[in-house]
């Protein structure tokens, strides 16, 4: 038997990095950020919604794992399954193309920065042990 480790980027989410993404489940529902425009689409006579490039797959997202060490952390994780149960319960009955407002917050973040590398020859946490 034969297995080959491939290299991951920590915090890469491996499922979908693995997967080709031809062979990835296509996702049916999806959240989009945006906004309304003052213009108004004469065909539909509701106003444009100007959305970023991209979307947010709903349905093919994987459930966060509950079963953490922290209990903060497992309650937050929780939270998270059941706003998204809650949303898919919202948009189950929309039929192909249609489209429903929900209220949610948006949060922009930026990354940490990188940590500078430990001087191993300054790191308090290295002991010489003896053999």
């Amino acid at each position: 038997m034969s297995l080959s480790f491939q290299p991951t980027k920590f915090g890469a989410n491996t499922a979908s990095a693995a997967t080709p993404a031809a062979d990835r489940p296509k996702a049916e529902y999806w959240i989009n950020l945006g906004y309304e425009a003052e213009a108004i689409n004469e065909d539909t006579k509701k106003p444009y919604f100007i959305s970023l490039p991209q979307g947010i797959p709903l349905d093919t997202q994987e459930l966060a794992d509950t079963n953490v060490r922290s209990p903060e952390f497992a309650a937050i994780r929780n939270a998270q399954n059941d706003l998204h149960a809650q949303v898919m319960a919202h948009v189950k009955d929309l039929q192909p193309g249609e489209e429903t407002f929900i209220t949610l917050q948006v949060q922009v973040r930026r990354r940490k920065a990188d940590v500078a590398p430990i001087d191993p020859e300054n790191n308090p946490l290295i002991k010489k042990i003896s053999f």
